[in-house]
């Protein structure tokens, strides 16, 4: 049931006040291209330690996604969210001040750790409010507005570093609007709960079966694309039917495709409901193992969009399903959770792709795409059992059933 805020939540400024969370989750990277020229300017430190300015958010944000959860039950989700946004803000830009490479990197690993602070909030703020389609509708536009965000920082950041690289880091500015306009708009949410002063192990303990198989369904999905990811740009180059900077064209389509996917997502579902996830994983599947096979760079991008696709659609799938069947005190926690599984696995990638080439003797960009697309399957496999013998009170609710329960 819709939480009753006082507030019209339908309303588009209470929407764009929870949307624009997601704004600053998708943030860490868009400084990438001021790399080259940070090394110039700091041409007496290693180049591993400059190039760490893009790693090291993800790993405060390993941190604070951890702590977020429990920090939700001690203070609120507003009072976490603004705290996430101003350290985020503040160590956005701070590097424009910087005078030395350790600044930067202090900086940076607060940004990720304001980033780690927020980055579960947008889906629970919107599972604690929303039901049914709007749910899912606005589940789906989290990955609209953080894909769309990410492109137009990235290039805002693009024409700042045409001043210098310390401009570039102003692009970050953006966070203090949405810290206003989550101030204003937002309003506290009182989630009944004992759950604030209980240990993560008692927590973890409180969730089902089904759960944690939506955090593997997700941290599996999650290592498949990354494979398509690392190995495509090799994949076309080795072939020779590609260069760098066409796979890098290509690979653009990911952020449109990311966006478009979003804003279908509420009414795929509606129709698909269960169906969504196995059809999601049996497209993303067979792609990547057609993609191993491709001479074509058409063919090849076309799968690449089929790929990102299917994958768009799985975690929010997951997302609204996590929503459906964890306890409301426990569903922050529940995608923090399921972010660490994903940040792991993302972590994790080259070291399994690298284990599977030794297994397999084939080190080539093909095999680890067929590699992934078999993963699928298993993948897929797994959750047709799991969806075939899973207790019927813990599939997904139809809208029938949605206004029913209001």
């Amino acid at each position: 049931m819709a939480a009753n805020s006082g507030r019209n939540i339908s309303s588009f400024l209470f929407k764009a006040s929870i949307l624009c969370i997601s704004i600053d989750t998708s943030a860490a990277g868009i400084i990438s291209g001021a790399i080259p020229a940070v090394e110039a300017d700091f041409s007496n430190v290693p180049s591993s330690l400059v190039e760490s300015i893009s790693t090291l958010p993800s790993l405060a944000i390993l941190i604070f996604i951890a702590l977020s959860p429990l920090l939700t039950g001690k203070l609120g989700y507003k009072k976490v969210a603004l705290i996430g946004l101003a350290i985020s803000f503040i160590a956005g830009v701070m590097p424009f001040f910087a005078t030395n490479i350790y600044m930067v990197l202090v900086c940076r690993f607060f940004f990720g750790a304001g980033i780690g602070l927020l980055n579960p909030m947008a889906f629970s703020i919107v599972s604690y409010f929303y039901v049914g389609n709007e749910r899912a509708q606005m589940l789906g536009l989290i990955g609209t507005v953080s894909s769309l965000s990410s492109t137009l920082l990235t290039m805002l950041a693009g024409v700042l570093l045409k001043i210098s690289w310390r401009a570039s880091f102003l692009s970050y500015s953006i966070i203090l609007i949405i810290f206003f306009l989550v101030m204003i708009i937002l309003p506290e949410m009182d989630i009944s709960s004992n759950t604030s002063n209980e240990s993560i192990w008692t927590r973890l303990g409180k969730l089902s079966k089904r759960v944690y198989l939506f955090f593997a369904y997700y941290a599996v999905l999650q290592l498949m694309l990354e494979g398509m990811i690392v190995k495509y740009g090799l994949l076309i180059t080795g072939k020779g039917f590609g260069s760098a900077t066409s796979a890098s064209f290509v690979m653009s389509f990911m952020s449109i495709t990311g966006m478009i996917v979003g804003i279908i997502f509420a009414p795929v579902f509606k129709v698909l409901k269960n169906s969504l996830l196995p059809i999601a994983i049996a497209a993303m599947s067979a792609a990547l193992i057609g993609m191993s096979f491709t001479n074509s760079l058409m063919v090849s991008a076309i799968l690449l969009i089929i790929v990102t696709a299917a994958f768009t659609f799985a975690p929010a799938f997951l997302y609204y399903q996590i929503a459906e069947v964890a306890p409301k005190s426990l569903v922050n926690f529940c995608n923090s959770v399921m972010l660490i599984f994903v940040n792991v696995s993302v972590f994790l990638t080259p070291y399994i792709y690298s284990g599977i080439a030794k297994i397999s003797g084939n080190a080539s960009p093909s095999a680890a795409l067929v590699a992934a697309g078999v993963i699928g399957i298993v993948l897929l496999i797994l959750v047709l059992a799991v969806m075939k013998f899973a207790p019927r009170k813990q599939q997904i609710k139809d809208d029938s059933q949605e206004v029913e329960n209001k």
